[in-house]
Parts: C-alpha cells; sequence; structure tokens
C-alpha cells in the first residue's frame, strides 16, 4: 500500500463547515512552539517554515511546506514548532477535534492519518542523513532535490525559491556564506543556472543526484 498524505484532502470537504480562513503576512507567525496543538492547518497558498528556537536566539529550520501541505498533526499536547509565513499565505484552519471525529468512524481516515505521521518521520530521518553524513555541497544538491520532486520538475524546468539564502543556511545547518559559496559553485559547474535570487534552472539533475549520493 502506497503511503500518500495528499490524500487527506479528499476529507476535507466533510469538515469544510467547522473551518476558517486566516491571511499571513510574509515572516508573520502562523503559531508557536509550545502552543496546544489544537488546530490543523492546510496551506492554500505560499510558503511556510516550521522552526525551532534556542534560548539564545538561534535558530533551526525543520522544514518547508508548501501550497497544500498539512502542518499541525502532532502526537503531543502542545505544537513542537514555530511555523512563520515565508512569503504571504493564505491558510485553512480546522479544529484538530473534527479530525479526530472522521477518524473515529472511518478506517480510511486513520489509514490516512498513519501514512501522513510516517511520511513525516520518514522526511525528518531522510534530513539527519543529509545533516550528519553530506558535506556542504551535497546538502545544497540535496535541498535544491527534494524541492524540485515535491514540484514534479525536471530537468531545465525552473526551480521556485520563496526562502531567502538564509533560511536555507537555517535548514541545512549551514552559514548563509557556505550556503551562497556552494550555490555559486554548483552554477560554475554547470549543475544548476541562477537567472535571479528567487529561480533556479535545474540543469543538470544526473549531476545533483550524484551529489545527494541518489544516483
Amino acid at each position: 500500500m502506497s503511503c500518500a498524505p495528499a490524500t487527506l484532502a479528499d476529507f476535507l470537504p466533510e469538515i469544510r463547515d467547522y473551518a476558517t480562513r486566516q491571511c499571513f503576512n510574509r515572516n508573520e507567525t502562523i503559531f508557536n512552539q509550545d502552543d496546544p496543538s489544537d488546530y490543523v492547518y492546510r496551506i492554500l497558498t505560499g510558503t511556510v517554515r516550521l522552526c525551532r528556537y534556542m534560548p539564545d536566539g538561534r535558530r533551526y529550520i525543520v522544514d518547508f511546506l508548501l501550497e497544500g501541505d498539512l502542518m499541525g498533526f502532532v502526537e503531543s499536547p502542545d505544537m513542537p514548532a514555530t511555523a512563520e509565513a515565508v512569503t504571504d499565505c493564505l491558510i485553512q484552519v480546522y479544529p484538530r477535534e473534527c479530525f479526530d471525529q472522521l477518524a473515529r468512524g472511518n478506517a480510511a481516515i486513520r489509514t490516512q492519518l498513519l501514512c501522513h505521521l510516517s511520511a513525516n518521520l520518514l522526511t525528518a530521518q531522510q534530513h539527519m542523513f543529509v545533516l550528519g553524513c553530506q558535506r556542504a555541497k551535497e546538502r545544497v544538491a540535496s535541498f535544491l532535490l527534494r524541492l524540485a520532486d515535491r514540484e514534479g520538475l525536471s530537468c531545465g524546468d525552473r526551480l521556485s525559491l520563496p526562502m531567502g539564502r538564509q533560511d536555507i543556511a537555517d535548514h541545512l545547518g549551514l552559514t548563509i556564506e557556505t550556503t551562497s559559496r556552494m550555490i555559486s559553485a554548483l552554477r560554475n559547474e554547470e549543475a544548476i543556472l541562477i537567472p535571479n535570487s528567487q529561480q533556479i534552472v535545474l540543469r543538470d539533475m544526473g549531476a545533483l543526484r550524484a551529489l545527494a549520493a541518489e544516483a
């Protein structure tokens, strides 16, 4: 059986009457770490970053979420991360209890919820590999590939990067200087082209996959 978290969207019409829509401006907080996990959020437009902040102000970006993604399914009473709008965002907000009630009476929803949690765990494990085993350029290649794969892009396509270089650095455990240098190195090796600061042309996917140990 294939686990596809996006199929949870098939059940959302059943609880749409309980949902509200909220707009968030760029860099605005959607919810904070340690807030009660009482709601589930679906991104209708825009990009969101999930962050954890250290007491001294240092930031680690757990993940970036894109249009159609769901966030807020956690097996704890509190949110483990802060969600911030990378761009202007439109968010659909559902009471978590609505999903719990649906799941109690529908085995298909329980299966999809389990798939969603399993997919999140797999993503976290893959990112641990990136941080623990890959060099700087390999991390950047893995990051670009993951975004490209999520968008269904191939060689020659343009990949949008709504997040800045500092965001990417905080996600990959690098400095902004190293991140910018590695992106430039990939350009010099003709694996990518950089038409502007918010777009990457995927010139050689094979080279990127080789760097990311996916060849």
